[in-house]
């Protein structure tokens, strides 16, 4: 019995010894994982700062791996193991040449502990060089500096929203608040975020929406832009932004009755030729549309581009057989160059062709 007890002893000091083993393990604590940098001009050159890793655990930890989310960003790390109780560190340096403006990098270090991965972040401000800057948004209103400010959102189809981005960057030494000037109800401009410090970034966002939009067809519209010093008694600065959009009809859910039974748009010329303009005299033709179709087509619209001509129809709706007449008018005086060479847009709700151009074509003396 004295024997058997012996044995019962032995076999559970091996298992305590053998769970005290398995459950040493290394333990990884940070003084930080996050490191701001505050804002900094782009002449000071790389920025380093360390984290300090110790091991809290009972067991030897061993960093593995280091990787960083940007080549702007390298990160050092110890090879040797690092001992229960003792401390290292990880050398992160971020270059900011180039990189006007906040930024935000990772960096991930592996370990052999539970979990085996932290993410370690720098973040700042860069304040830019005038050459990164004016790389990096070369338009300029003042102390706000823009990536663009003409926005080419495309074809939209109507019901539908659309949004486009500008992007401006704070030069200045005070900070500046955004406000917009809009006399649209279509367009509901944003900007994220609307006070912004020096060497800061704001998005700007037009938000587009085709169900209030007054026309058919290209929408060019101008967006005004304040930014107001917000510590000085300086001049708010003054820009404008344009957008510019197609929008479009959607015939897409149409049945085959439906367009079999669909008013059909014929224009009755591909041309306008305008002979003998002369400066100071309005020059004047016509064109007809007619409806072939089996319904009544709606023109949507009838424009043009070029600012030397002004377009008019005398009829919207047009039954089947019926022909509206559209009139040209060219004011010489706006044609750029001694030679015309534009185009009429004709827009109607026939679901084969809704889109019809005719040129304008003549020669000012």
């Amino acid at each position: 019995m004295t024997q058997l007890w012996r044995h019962i002893t032995t076999f559970m000091l091996g298992v305590m010894v053998l769970s005290g083993s398995m459950m040493a393990q290394p333990v990884a604590s940070w003084n930080e994982t996050t490191h701001d940098f505050g804002t900094f001009h782009e002449s000071a050159g790389k920025q380093t700062c360390q984290f300090v890793i110790t091991n809290t655990g009972d067991s030897t930890m061993v960093i593995t791996q280091v990787k960083s989310t940007c080549g702007c960003t390298v990160a050092s790390h110890p090879t040797d193991p690092i001992a229960p109780g003792a401390s290292d560190g990880i050398d992160v340096t971020f270059t900011p040449t180039g990189r006007p403006g906040p930024f935000e990098k990772g960096v991930w270090v592996y370990t052999n502990t539970t979990p085996n991965r932290t993410r370690l972040t720098i973040k700042g401000t860069v304040v830019g060089s005038p050459e990164s800057v004016s790389r990096y948004f070369p338009i300029g209103a003042g102390d706000l500096q823009f990536t663009n400010l003409v926005m080419a959102a495309g074809e939209v189809k109507k019901g539908l929203l659309r949004n486009s981005s500008i992007t401006a960057y704070n030069s200045g030494s005070d900070t500046l608040v955004i406000t917009f000037d809009n006399n649209t109800s279509h367009i509901t401009p944003h900007a994220v975020p609307d006070t912004v410090p020096p060497g800061g970034i704001s998005t700007m966002t037009f938000f587009f929406d085709t169900m209030r939009t007054p026309v058919w067809g290209i929408n060019d519209d101008t967006i005004f832009i304040k930014a107001t010093p917000l510590h000085s008694d300086k001049l708010p600065i003054y820009t404008y932004a344009n957008i510019v959009v197609n929008v479009v009809e959607d015939f897409s859910n149409m049945t085959d009755e439906e367009r079999a039974k669909a008013p059909t748009c014929e224009v009755l010329t591909d041309k306008l030729i305008f002979d003998n303009l002369r400066r100071c005299e309005i020059a004047e033709n016509t064109f007809s549309i007619r409806n072939t179709g089996k319904s009544n087509i709606i023109v949507r619209r009838v424009m043009s581009t070029d600012k030397a001509i002004t377009t008019k129809c005398d009829k919207t709706l047009l039954k089947p057989d019926q022909e509206a007449t559209v009139t040209i008018k060219v004011n010489p005086n706006k044609v750029m160059g001694s030679v015309l060479n534009s185009q009429i847009t004709v827009i109607t709700n026939d679901p084969a062709n809704p889109i019809i151009t005719v040129r304008v074509v003549g020669e000012v003396n």
